[in-house]
Protein backbone atom coordinates (compact mmCIF):
# COMPACT_ATOMS: atom_id res chain seq x y z
CA UNK A 1 0.00 0.00 0.00
CA UNK A 2 1.45 3.38 -0.99
CA UNK A 3 1.92 6.05 1.62
CA UNK A 4 -0.54 8.77 0.69
CA UNK A 5 -1.12 10.92 3.77
CA UNK A 6 -3.09 14.08 4.24
CA UNK A 7 -1.52 15.65 7.30
CA UNK A 8 -4.02 16.96 9.84
CA UNK A 9 -1.70 19.34 11.63
CA UNK A 10 -3.77 20.15 14.70
CA UNK A 11 -5.10 16.69 15.55
CA UNK A 12 -2.63 13.82 15.77
CA UNK A 13 -5.26 11.41 17.03
CA UNK A 14 -7.39 12.09 13.98
CA UNK A 15 -4.40 11.39 11.75
CA UNK A 16 -3.78 7.93 13.25
CA UNK A 17 -7.50 7.18 13.27
CA UNK A 18 -7.76 8.01 9.57
CA UNK A 19 -4.83 5.71 8.86
CA UNK A 20 -6.36 2.90 10.94
CA UNK A 21 -9.66 3.22 9.08
CA UNK A 22 -7.82 2.69 5.80
CA UNK A 23 -6.40 -0.64 6.97
CA UNK A 24 -8.34 -3.78 6.10
CA UNK A 25 -9.99 -5.77 8.88
CA UNK A 26 -7.67 -8.67 8.05
CA UNK A 27 -4.57 -6.53 8.56
CA UNK A 28 -5.87 -5.05 11.79
CA UNK A 29 -6.85 -8.41 13.27
CA UNK A 30 -3.75 -10.23 12.02
CA UNK A 31 -1.40 -7.67 13.56
CA UNK A 32 -3.55 -6.91 16.60
CA UNK A 33 -3.85 -3.24 15.62
CA UNK A 34 -6.32 -1.31 17.79
CA UNK A 35 -5.40 2.37 18.07
CA UNK A 36 -5.79 3.83 21.51
CA UNK A 37 -8.51 6.38 22.37
CA UNK A 38 -7.30 9.80 23.45
CA UNK A 39 -8.70 9.58 27.00
CA UNK A 40 -6.68 6.40 27.66
CA UNK A 41 -3.48 7.96 26.31
CA UNK A 42 -3.95 11.05 28.48
CA UNK A 43 -4.65 8.95 31.57
CA UNK A 44 -1.50 6.88 31.17
CA UNK A 45 0.73 9.91 30.51
CA UNK A 46 -0.79 11.92 33.36
CA UNK A 47 -0.10 9.11 35.82
CA UNK A 48 3.45 8.43 34.71
CA UNK A 49 5.50 10.99 32.80
CA UNK A 50 3.67 14.06 34.08
CA UNK A 51 5.20 13.43 37.53
CA UNK A 52 8.73 13.18 36.16
CA UNK A 53 11.49 15.19 37.90
CA UNK A 54 12.85 17.00 34.85
CA UNK A 55 15.55 18.80 36.83
CA UNK A 56 16.97 15.54 38.13
CA UNK A 57 16.79 13.83 34.76
CA UNK A 58 16.28 16.24 31.83
CA UNK A 59 16.55 13.45 29.23
CA UNK A 60 14.13 10.69 30.25
CA UNK A 61 14.01 7.86 27.72
CA UNK A 62 10.40 7.06 26.87
CA UNK A 63 9.56 4.01 24.74
CA UNK A 64 6.37 2.89 23.07
CA UNK A 65 7.21 -0.63 22.00
CA UNK A 66 4.33 -0.83 19.49
CA UNK A 67 3.85 2.82 18.67
CA UNK A 68 1.77 2.75 15.47
CA UNK A 69 1.20 6.32 14.29
CA UNK A 70 2.34 7.63 17.67
CA UNK A 71 -0.73 8.55 19.73
CA UNK A 72 1.24 7.94 22.93
CA UNK A 73 4.55 9.43 21.79
CA UNK A 74 2.96 12.62 20.49
CA UNK A 75 1.37 13.09 23.91
CA UNK A 76 4.77 12.33 25.46
CA UNK A 77 6.28 15.10 23.31
CA UNK A 78 3.70 17.65 24.50
CA UNK A 79 4.14 16.65 28.15
CA UNK A 80 7.94 16.83 28.01
CA UNK A 81 7.84 20.14 26.15
CA UNK A 82 5.68 21.64 28.87
CA UNK A 83 7.90 20.24 31.64
CA UNK A 84 11.08 21.56 30.04
CA UNK A 85 9.64 24.94 29.10
CA UNK A 86 8.25 25.46 32.62
CA UNK A 87 11.60 24.59 34.18
CA UNK A 88 13.85 26.08 31.48
CA UNK A 89 15.41 28.74 33.71
CA UNK A 90 16.42 26.17 36.36
CA UNK A 91 17.68 23.78 33.68
CA UNK A 92 19.85 26.46 32.11
CA UNK A 93 21.33 27.29 35.53
CA UNK A 94 22.06 23.62 36.24
CA UNK A 95 23.26 22.51 32.83
CA UNK A 96 24.18 25.63 30.86
CA UNK A 97 22.28 28.19 28.78
CA UNK A 98 24.12 27.35 25.57
CA UNK A 99 22.07 24.19 25.26
CA UNK A 100 19.05 24.72 27.49
CA UNK A 101 17.18 27.41 25.59
CA UNK A 102 13.82 27.55 23.87
CA UNK A 103 15.27 26.85 20.42
CA UNK A 104 16.67 23.46 21.45
CA UNK A 105 13.65 21.95 23.24
CA UNK A 106 12.12 20.45 20.10
CA UNK A 107 15.25 18.67 18.88
CA UNK A 108 16.24 17.63 22.41
CA UNK A 109 12.97 15.77 22.99
CA UNK A 110 12.95 13.99 19.63
CA UNK A 111 16.61 12.98 19.58
CA UNK A 112 17.10 12.13 23.28
CA UNK A 113 13.75 11.22 24.80
CA UNK A 114 11.34 9.62 22.33
CA UNK A 115 11.75 6.00 21.24
CA UNK A 116 9.31 3.90 19.28
CA UNK A 117 9.00 0.67 17.33
CA UNK A 118 6.37 -0.85 15.08
CA UNK A 119 6.22 -3.44 12.30
CA UNK A 120 4.26 -1.02 10.09
CA UNK A 121 6.69 1.17 8.13
CA UNK A 122 3.90 3.49 6.98
CA UNK A 123 2.87 4.16 10.57
CA UNK A 124 6.49 4.96 11.50
CA UNK A 125 6.73 7.47 8.62
CA UNK A 126 3.47 9.12 9.70
CA UNK A 127 4.88 9.49 13.23
CA UNK A 128 8.10 11.06 11.93
CA UNK A 129 6.10 13.60 9.93
CA UNK A 130 3.90 14.35 12.93
CA UNK A 131 6.89 14.93 15.19
CA UNK A 132 8.58 17.18 12.65
CA UNK A 133 5.31 19.05 12.33
CA UNK A 134 5.39 19.92 16.03
CA UNK A 135 7.63 22.84 15.12
CA UNK A 136 7.70 24.85 11.91
CA UNK A 137 10.74 24.38 9.67
CA UNK A 138 11.89 21.45 11.75
CA UNK A 139 15.03 19.82 10.34
CA UNK A 140 15.30 16.81 12.63
CA UNK A 141 17.39 14.09 11.03
CA UNK A 142 17.81 11.62 13.89
CA UNK A 143 14.79 9.69 15.07
CA UNK A 144 14.81 6.80 17.52
CA UNK A 145 11.96 5.19 15.62
CA UNK A 146 12.41 1.71 14.25
CA UNK A 147 10.42 -0.42 11.86
CA UNK A 148 10.91 -3.80 13.48
CA UNK A 149 9.36 -6.58 15.52
CA UNK A 150 10.17 -5.20 18.94
CA UNK A 151 9.79 -8.63 20.57
CA UNK A 152 12.77 -9.91 18.59
CA UNK A 153 14.71 -6.64 18.30
CA UNK A 154 17.93 -6.34 20.31
CA UNK A 155 17.54 -3.12 22.27
CA UNK A 156 20.78 -1.52 23.52
CA UNK A 157 19.12 0.90 25.93
CA UNK A 158 17.16 0.71 29.15
CA UNK A 159 14.21 3.05 29.51
CA UNK A 160 12.83 5.32 32.19
CA UNK A 161 9.26 4.97 30.94
CA UNK A 162 7.54 2.45 28.70
CA UNK A 163 3.96 3.15 27.76
CA UNK A 164 1.54 1.96 25.13
CA UNK A 165 -1.03 -0.48 23.83
CA UNK A 166 0.69 -3.72 22.74
CA UNK A 167 -0.96 -5.76 19.96
CA UNK A 168 -3.44 -8.47 20.91
CA UNK A 169 -2.96 -11.59 18.79
CA UNK A 170 -4.30 -14.98 19.90
CA UNK A 171 -2.19 -18.10 19.49
CA UNK A 172 -4.39 -19.42 16.67
CA UNK A 173 -3.53 -16.43 14.45
CA UNK A 174 0.22 -16.74 14.80
CA UNK A 175 2.44 -18.35 12.20
CA UNK A 176 3.72 -21.67 13.59
CA UNK A 177 7.39 -20.85 13.03
CA UNK A 178 7.02 -17.47 14.69
CA UNK A 179 5.11 -19.03 17.56
CA UNK A 180 7.91 -21.53 18.15
CA UNK A 181 10.45 -18.71 18.16
CA UNK A 182 8.67 -16.58 20.75
CA UNK A 183 7.92 -19.64 22.88
CA UNK A 184 11.69 -20.09 23.17
CA UNK A 185 12.42 -16.43 23.92
CA UNK A 186 9.46 -15.85 26.24
CA UNK A 187 9.03 -19.32 27.72
CA UNK A 188 8.69 -17.89 31.23
CA UNK A 189 5.37 -16.22 30.36
CA UNK A 190 4.25 -17.59 27.00
CA UNK A 191 2.85 -21.11 26.74
CA UNK A 192 0.77 -22.87 24.11
CA UNK A 193 -2.52 -20.95 24.44
CA UNK A 194 -1.20 -17.55 25.43
CA UNK A 195 -1.82 -14.23 23.70
CA UNK A 196 1.06 -12.34 22.11
CA UNK A 197 0.67 -9.42 24.51
CA UNK A 198 1.96 -11.70 27.33
CA UNK A 199 5.37 -11.47 25.65
CA UNK A 200 5.16 -7.68 25.51
CA UNK A 201 4.70 -7.56 29.27
CA UNK A 202 7.95 -9.46 29.79
CA UNK A 203 9.80 -7.43 27.16
CA UNK A 204 8.68 -4.17 28.76
CA UNK A 205 9.64 -5.30 32.26
CA UNK A 206 13.05 -6.42 31.04
CA UNK A 207 13.68 -3.14 29.17
CA UNK A 208 12.85 -0.86 32.09
CA UNK A 209 15.77 0.76 33.86
CA UNK A 210 16.10 0.51 37.62
CA UNK A 211 13.09 2.32 39.11
CA UNK A 212 11.69 2.73 35.61
CA UNK A 213 7.91 3.02 35.21
CA UNK A 214 5.67 1.10 32.82
CA UNK A 215 2.00 1.68 32.06
CA UNK A 216 0.10 -0.17 29.34
CA UNK A 217 -3.44 -0.99 28.38
CA UNK A 218 -4.06 -4.63 27.47
CA UNK A 219 -6.90 -7.15 27.59
CA UNK A 220 -7.79 -8.02 31.18
CA UNK A 221 -7.80 -11.71 30.26
CA UNK A 222 -4.42 -12.42 31.86
CA UNK A 223 -5.69 -11.29 35.28
CA UNK A 224 -7.80 -14.45 35.64
CA UNK A 225 -7.11 -16.89 32.81
CA UNK A 226 -5.33 -20.24 33.36
CA UNK A 227 -2.84 -19.38 30.59
CA UNK A 228 -1.99 -16.13 32.40
CA UNK A 229 -0.67 -17.77 35.57
CA UNK A 230 2.94 -17.75 34.33
CA UNK A 231 2.71 -14.07 33.40
CA UNK A 232 1.09 -13.25 36.74
CA UNK A 233 3.96 -15.00 38.52
CA UNK A 234 6.58 -13.15 36.46
CA UNK A 235 4.92 -9.79 37.16
CA UNK A 236 4.64 -10.52 40.89
CA UNK A 237 8.34 -11.40 41.18
CA UNK A 238 9.87 -8.69 38.97
CA UNK A 239 7.97 -5.44 39.44
CA UNK A 240 6.00 -3.47 41.96
CA UNK A 241 2.43 -3.03 40.73
CA UNK A 242 1.34 0.52 41.51
CA UNK A 243 -2.15 0.50 40.04
CA UNK A 244 -4.65 -1.62 38.10
CA UNK A 245 -7.64 -0.01 36.42
CA UNK A 246 -10.10 -2.75 35.48
CA UNK A 247 -12.78 -1.77 32.96
CA UNK A 248 -14.41 -5.22 33.13
CA UNK A 249 -16.91 -5.41 30.26
CA UNK A 250 -17.01 -1.68 29.59
CA UNK A 251 -16.16 -0.92 25.96
CA UNK A 252 -12.87 0.88 25.32
CA UNK A 253 -12.21 -0.03 21.70
CA UNK A 254 -15.07 0.30 19.25
CA UNK A 255 -16.36 -2.70 17.33
CA UNK A 256 -14.20 -5.27 19.12
CA UNK A 257 -15.23 -7.36 22.11
CA UNK A 258 -12.10 -6.89 24.17
CA UNK A 259 -12.30 -6.27 27.93
CA UNK A 260 -9.41 -4.06 28.98
CA UNK A 261 -7.34 -3.00 31.95
CA UNK A 262 -4.48 -0.56 32.58
CA UNK A 263 -1.52 -1.84 34.56
CA UNK A 264 0.96 0.71 35.96
CA UNK A 265 4.13 -0.60 37.60
CA UNK A 266 7.65 0.25 38.71
CA UNK A 267 10.87 -1.72 38.16
CA UNK A 268 11.32 -2.68 41.79
CA UNK A 269 10.10 -5.52 43.97
CA UNK A 270 9.01 -3.70 47.12
CA UNK A 271 5.85 -5.21 48.60
CA UNK A 272 3.67 -2.11 48.55
CA UNK A 273 -0.05 -1.57 48.29
CA UNK A 274 -1.72 -1.94 44.92
CA UNK A 275 -4.50 0.51 44.09
CA UNK A 276 -7.07 -1.60 42.28
CA UNK A 277 -9.87 0.37 40.59
CA UNK A 278 -12.83 -1.61 39.26
CA UNK A 279 -15.61 0.00 37.24
CA UNK A 280 -19.06 -0.33 38.81
CA UNK A 281 -21.27 0.45 35.82
CA UNK A 282 -20.17 -1.49 32.75
CA UNK A 283 -22.78 0.23 30.59
CA UNK A 284 -21.14 3.63 31.11
CA UNK A 285 -20.12 5.17 27.78
CA UNK A 286 -16.45 6.12 27.90
CA UNK A 287 -15.38 8.65 25.27
CA UNK A 288 -12.75 11.27 24.52
CA UNK A 289 -14.73 14.02 26.26
CA UNK A 290 -14.28 12.49 29.71
CA UNK A 291 -11.57 13.02 32.29
CA UNK A 292 -10.68 9.42 33.10
CA UNK A 293 -8.52 10.43 36.07
CA UNK A 294 -11.51 12.10 37.66
CA UNK A 295 -13.79 9.13 36.93
CA UNK A 296 -11.38 6.48 38.22
CA UNK A 297 -10.98 8.31 41.50
CA UNK A 298 -14.67 9.14 41.76
CA UNK A 299 -17.96 7.29 42.25
CA UNK A 300 -17.83 5.31 39.00
CA UNK A 301 -15.03 3.01 40.20
CA UNK A 302 -14.73 0.87 43.30
CA UNK A 303 -11.30 1.13 44.93
CA UNK A 304 -9.69 -1.91 46.54
CA UNK A 305 -6.35 -1.77 48.32
CA UNK A 306 -4.25 -4.92 48.55
CA UNK A 307 -0.65 -5.80 49.36
CA UNK A 308 1.15 -7.28 46.38
CA UNK A 309 2.50 -10.05 48.61
CA UNK A 310 -1.08 -11.17 49.32
CA UNK A 311 -1.74 -11.98 45.68
CA UNK A 312 -1.97 -15.73 45.21
CA UNK A 313 -1.56 -17.55 41.91
CA UNK A 314 -5.12 -16.63 40.91
CA UNK A 315 -4.73 -12.90 41.68
CA UNK A 316 -8.13 -12.86 43.36
CA UNK A 317 -8.64 -9.21 44.27
CA UNK A 318 -11.82 -8.57 46.26
CA UNK A 319 -13.20 -6.01 48.68
CA UNK A 320 -13.63 -6.76 52.38
CA UNK A 321 -17.29 -7.79 52.07
CA UNK A 322 -16.58 -10.26 49.27
CA UNK A 323 -13.53 -11.54 51.15
CA UNK A 324 -15.69 -12.29 54.19
CA UNK A 325 -18.32 -13.89 51.93
CA UNK A 326 -15.73 -16.26 50.45
CA UNK A 327 -14.21 -17.05 53.83
CA UNK A 328 -17.63 -18.16 55.11
CA UNK A 329 -18.08 -20.46 52.13
CA UNK A 330 -14.64 -22.00 52.57
CA UNK A 331 -15.28 -22.60 56.27
CA UNK A 332 -18.61 -24.36 55.72
CA UNK A 333 -17.79 -26.40 52.60
CA UNK A 334 -15.88 -29.67 52.86
CA UNK A 335 -15.95 -30.66 49.18
CA UNK A 336 -15.15 -29.26 45.76
CA UNK A 337 -17.00 -30.30 42.63
CA UNK A 338 -13.93 -31.94 41.14
CA UNK A 339 -13.66 -34.16 44.24
CA UNK A 340 -17.15 -35.56 43.80
CA UNK A 341 -17.67 -35.35 40.03
CA UNK A 342 -15.92 -35.83 36.66
CA UNK A 343 -16.08 -33.09 34.04
CA UNK A 344 -16.01 -33.33 30.25
CA UNK A 345 -16.54 -31.15 27.20
CA UNK A 346 -19.04 -31.71 24.40
CA UNK A 347 -18.28 -32.92 20.90
CA UNK A 348 -16.23 -31.01 18.34
CA UNK A 349 -17.51 -32.07 14.93
CA UNK A 350 -15.17 -30.03 12.74
CA UNK A 351 -18.14 -29.25 10.46
CA UNK A 352 -21.57 -29.18 12.07
CA UNK A 353 -23.40 -29.11 8.74
CA UNK A 354 -22.07 -32.57 7.93
CA UNK A 355 -23.33 -34.23 11.11
CA UNK A 356 -26.21 -32.17 12.54
CA UNK A 357 -29.74 -32.34 11.09
CA UNK A 358 -33.04 -30.83 12.16
CA UNK A 359 -35.24 -33.26 14.08
CA UNK A 360 -38.18 -32.26 11.83
CA UNK A 361 -36.24 -32.93 8.64
CA UNK A 362 -37.33 -35.78 6.37
CA UNK A 363 -33.71 -36.99 6.58
CA UNK A 364 -34.30 -38.16 10.16
CA UNK A 365 -36.47 -41.07 9.03
CA UNK A 366 -33.82 -42.20 6.56
CA UNK A 367 -30.85 -42.21 8.94
CA UNK A 368 -30.08 -45.42 10.81
CA UNK A 369 -31.46 -44.92 14.34
CA UNK A 370 -28.47 -46.66 15.90
CA UNK A 371 -26.19 -43.71 15.03
CA UNK A 372 -28.75 -40.91 15.57
CA UNK A 373 -28.44 -39.00 18.85
CA UNK A 374 -30.26 -36.05 20.42
CA UNK A 375 -28.12 -32.90 20.08
CA UNK A 376 -27.93 -29.99 22.51
CA UNK A 377 -26.38 -26.53 22.14
CA UNK A 378 -25.73 -24.04 24.95
CA UNK A 379 -28.96 -22.12 24.22
CA UNK A 380 -30.93 -25.30 25.03
CA UNK A 381 -29.77 -25.27 28.64
CA UNK A 382 -31.81 -23.39 31.21
CA UNK A 383 -31.68 -23.51 34.98
CA UNK A 384 -32.52 -27.03 36.19
CA UNK A 385 -33.67 -28.57 32.90
CA UNK A 386 -32.45 -29.13 29.36
CA UNK A 387 -34.95 -28.03 26.75
CA UNK A 388 -36.30 -30.55 24.28
CA UNK A 389 -33.74 -31.27 21.58
CA UNK A 390 -34.56 -29.84 18.14
CA UNK A 391 -31.46 -31.24 16.48
CA UNK A 392 -30.01 -34.68 15.85
CA UNK A 393 -26.39 -35.78 15.65
CA UNK A 394 -25.16 -38.47 13.29
CA UNK A 395 -22.63 -40.19 15.54
CA UNK A 396 -20.43 -41.30 12.68
CA UNK A 397 -17.70 -42.68 14.91
CA UNK A 398 -19.83 -45.84 15.10
CA UNK A 399 -19.49 -46.33 11.35
CA UNK A 400 -16.80 -48.94 10.79
CA UNK A 401 -17.25 -49.39 7.05
CA UNK A 402 -18.56 -46.71 4.70
CA UNK A 403 -20.52 -49.20 2.56
CA UNK A 404 -22.69 -50.20 5.53
CA UNK A 405 -24.20 -46.69 5.72
CA UNK A 406 -24.47 -45.54 2.09
CA UNK A 407 -27.25 -42.99 2.66
CA UNK A 408 -25.55 -41.27 5.58
CA UNK A 409 -22.16 -41.26 3.86
CA UNK A 410 -23.24 -40.24 0.38
CA UNK A 411 -26.32 -38.05 0.92
CA UNK A 412 -25.41 -36.19 4.10
CA UNK A 413 -21.81 -36.38 5.34
CA UNK A 414 -20.30 -36.87 1.89
CA UNK A 415 -21.51 -33.46 0.70
CA UNK A 416 -18.86 -31.92 2.95
CA UNK A 417 -16.07 -34.40 2.25
CA UNK A 418 -13.61 -31.81 0.95
CA UNK A 419 -13.98 -29.66 4.04
CA UNK A 420 -13.81 -32.68 6.34
CA UNK A 421 -10.63 -33.92 4.70
CA UNK A 422 -9.05 -30.54 5.41
CA UNK A 423 -9.35 -31.00 9.17
CA UNK A 424 -6.03 -31.29 10.99
CA UNK A 425 -6.79 -34.76 12.38
CA UNK A 426 -7.68 -36.09 8.93
CA UNK A 427 -4.53 -34.68 7.40
CA UNK A 428 -2.53 -36.52 10.05
CA UNK A 429 -4.54 -39.73 9.47
CA UNK A 430 -5.76 -39.68 13.05
CA UNK A 431 -9.43 -39.65 11.94
CA UNK A 432 -11.30 -41.15 9.04
CA UNK A 433 -12.70 -38.40 6.85
CA UNK A 434 -16.31 -39.09 7.90
CA UNK A 435 -15.64 -39.27 11.64
CA UNK A 436 -16.27 -36.50 14.15
CA UNK A 437 -13.22 -34.41 14.92
CA UNK A 438 -13.50 -35.12 18.65
CA UNK A 439 -16.38 -37.52 19.23
CA UNK A 440 -15.59 -38.29 22.89
CA UNK A 441 -16.67 -41.55 24.49
CA UNK A 442 -20.37 -42.40 24.17
CA UNK A 443 -20.73 -43.43 27.82
CA UNK A 444 -20.08 -39.81 28.84
CA UNK A 445 -23.32 -38.70 27.23
CA UNK A 446 -25.43 -41.80 27.78
CA UNK A 447 -25.99 -41.25 31.49
CA UNK A 448 -27.63 -38.75 33.82
CA UNK A 449 -25.40 -35.68 34.14
CA UNK A 450 -25.38 -31.97 34.83
CA UNK A 451 -24.82 -29.70 31.84
CA UNK A 452 -23.93 -26.00 31.70
CA UNK A 453 -23.01 -23.44 28.98
CA UNK A 454 -19.34 -22.46 28.89
CA UNK A 455 -20.15 -18.77 28.33
CA UNK A 456 -23.08 -17.25 30.16
CA UNK A 457 -24.29 -14.22 32.09
CA UNK A 458 -25.61 -16.31 34.99
CA UNK A 459 -25.39 -19.75 36.59
CA UNK A 460 -27.35 -22.18 34.39
CA UNK A 461 -26.93 -25.75 35.59
CA UNK A 462 -29.36 -28.36 34.27
CA UNK A 463 -29.87 -32.08 34.83
CA UNK A 464 -29.92 -34.09 31.62
CA UNK A 465 -32.11 -37.16 32.16
CA UNK A 466 -32.38 -37.92 28.42
CA UNK A 467 -28.80 -38.90 27.53
CA UNK A 468 -28.33 -35.95 25.21
CA UNK A 469 -25.13 -35.45 23.27
CA UNK A 470 -23.89 -31.88 23.14
CA UNK A 471 -21.61 -29.49 21.28
CA UNK A 472 -18.29 -28.12 22.52
CA UNK A 473 -19.99 -24.96 23.83
CA UNK A 474 -21.43 -27.11 26.62
CA UNK A 475 -19.62 -28.73 29.53
CA UNK A 476 -20.99 -31.52 31.70
CA UNK A 477 -20.12 -33.48 34.81
CA UNK A 478 -21.33 -36.69 36.39
CA UNK A 479 -21.07 -37.83 40.00
CA UNK A 480 -18.32 -40.31 40.80
CA UNK A 481 -19.51 -43.77 41.87
CA UNK A 482 -18.17 -43.35 45.39
CA UNK A 483 -20.26 -40.19 45.90
CA UNK A 484 -23.56 -41.27 44.28
CA UNK A 485 -25.02 -42.15 47.68
CA UNK A 486 -23.65 -38.94 49.16
CA UNK A 487 -24.99 -36.36 46.69
CA UNK A 488 -27.88 -36.23 44.22
CA UNK A 489 -27.99 -34.30 40.95
CA UNK A 490 -31.14 -32.53 42.18
CA UNK A 491 -29.36 -31.24 45.27
CA UNK A 492 -26.34 -30.04 43.28
CA UNK A 493 -28.36 -28.05 40.74
CA UNK A 494 -30.37 -26.58 43.60
CA UNK A 495 -27.36 -24.98 45.27
CA UNK A 496 -25.49 -24.22 42.02
CA UNK A 497 -28.48 -22.28 40.65
CA UNK A 498 -28.98 -20.35 43.89
CA UNK A 499 -28.35 -16.61 44.02
CA UNK A 500 -25.64 -17.21 46.63
CA UNK A 501 -23.66 -19.54 44.38
CA UNK A 502 -24.10 -17.20 41.44
CA UNK A 503 -22.53 -14.41 43.48
CA UNK A 504 -19.83 -16.83 44.61
CA UNK A 505 -18.93 -17.81 41.05
CA UNK A 506 -18.94 -14.25 39.74
CA UNK A 507 -16.49 -13.15 42.45
CA UNK A 508 -14.05 -15.89 41.54
CA UNK A 509 -14.88 -16.41 37.85
CA UNK A 510 -13.41 -14.80 34.76
CA UNK A 511 -15.38 -12.04 33.07
CA UNK A 512 -14.89 -11.96 29.31
CA UNK A 513 -17.27 -9.19 28.19
CA UNK A 514 -20.15 -7.10 29.42
CA UNK A 515 -22.15 -9.38 31.78
CA UNK A 516 -20.65 -12.55 30.26
CA UNK A 517 -18.51 -14.98 32.25
CA UNK A 518 -16.37 -17.97 31.34
CA UNK A 519 -17.85 -21.12 32.83
CA UNK A 520 -14.81 -23.27 32.16
CA UNK A 521 -14.18 -26.37 34.29
CA UNK A 522 -10.98 -24.89 35.74
CA UNK A 523 -13.24 -22.53 37.73
CA UNK A 524 -16.55 -24.42 37.87
CA UNK A 525 -15.06 -27.66 39.18
CA UNK A 526 -13.30 -25.76 41.98
CA UNK A 527 -16.64 -24.56 43.37
CA UNK A 528 -16.95 -25.49 47.03
CA UNK A 529 -19.89 -27.72 48.04
CA UNK A 530 -21.48 -28.20 51.47
CA UNK A 531 -23.75 -30.83 52.95
CA UNK A 532 -25.60 -30.34 56.23
CA UNK A 533 -29.01 -30.68 57.88
CA UNK A 534 -30.64 -28.63 55.09
CA UNK A 535 -29.63 -31.14 52.41
CA UNK A 536 -33.01 -32.90 52.06
CA UNK A 537 -34.98 -29.65 52.11
CA UNK A 538 -32.86 -28.16 49.29
CA UNK A 539 -33.05 -31.42 47.33
CA UNK A 540 -36.86 -31.57 47.71
CA UNK A 541 -37.31 -27.94 46.58
CA UNK A 542 -35.08 -28.58 43.57
CA UNK A 543 -37.16 -31.63 42.63
CA UNK A 544 -40.30 -29.48 42.85
CA UNK A 545 -38.78 -26.83 40.54
CA UNK A 546 -37.83 -29.50 37.99
CA UNK A 547 -41.33 -31.00 38.13
CA UNK A 548 -42.96 -27.60 37.57
CA UNK A 549 -40.60 -26.77 34.69
CA UNK A 550 -41.34 -30.07 32.97
CA UNK A 551 -45.05 -29.33 33.13
CA UNK A 552 -44.82 -25.66 32.14
CA UNK A 553 -41.95 -23.19 31.99
CA UNK A 554 -44.41 -20.30 32.36
CA UNK A 555 -45.20 -20.87 36.03
CA UNK A 556 -42.55 -18.38 37.14
CA UNK A 557 -44.32 -17.39 40.35
CA UNK A 558 -44.17 -20.90 41.82
CA UNK A 559 -40.61 -21.48 40.55
CA UNK A 560 -39.45 -18.18 42.09
CA UNK A 561 -41.09 -19.17 45.38
CA UNK A 562 -39.22 -22.48 45.53
CA UNK A 563 -35.96 -20.83 44.43
CA UNK A 564 -36.31 -18.18 47.11
CA UNK A 565 -36.67 -20.90 49.73
CA UNK A 566 -33.52 -22.61 48.44
CA UNK A 567 -31.64 -19.28 48.59
CA UNK A 568 -32.67 -18.82 52.23
CA UNK A 569 -31.55 -22.33 53.15
CA UNK A 570 -28.18 -21.89 51.40
CA UNK A 571 -27.65 -18.57 53.19
CA UNK A 572 -28.51 -20.22 56.49
CA UNK A 573 -26.14 -23.14 55.87
CA UNK A 574 -23.25 -20.87 54.89
CA UNK A 575 -23.94 -18.26 57.60
CA UNK A 576 -24.11 -15.50 54.99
Amino acid sequence: MGLEIEIVRKDNFKLSKNYENNLSIEVRQGNGIYYTPKFIVKYIIENTLKHHDILKNPSPKVLDISCGCGNFLLEVYDTLYELIETNLFELSKLYGYDYWNIDNIHSHIITNCIYGADIDSNAIEILKLSLKDKQCNSNIEKFNLYCCDSLCYEWNEKFDYIIGNPPYVGHKKLNNDYKKEIMKIYKEVYKDKSDLYYCFYKKIIDLLDKNGVGSIITPRYFLESPSGKYLRYYISKNINIKEIVDFLGCSIFRNIGICSCILTFKKETIDENIDFFKIKDETFQLNNNIDLNELVRGELFEKINIKQGYLNEEWLIVNEDDKLFLENIHKKCNYTLDEIAISFQGIISGCDKAFIIDSQSELVDKVDKSILKSWIKNKDISKYIVKHSKKKLIYSNDIKYEEEYPFEIEEIIGKYKEKLLNRRECKKNIRKWYELQWGREKFLFEQVKIMYPYKCKENRFAIDYNFNYCSADVYSFYIKDEYKNEFSYEYLVGILNSSIYEKYFKITGKKISKNIYDYYPNKVMKIKIFKDENYEKIEDLSIKIIKVLKQSENNSELINKFQSEIDKLVKLSLSI
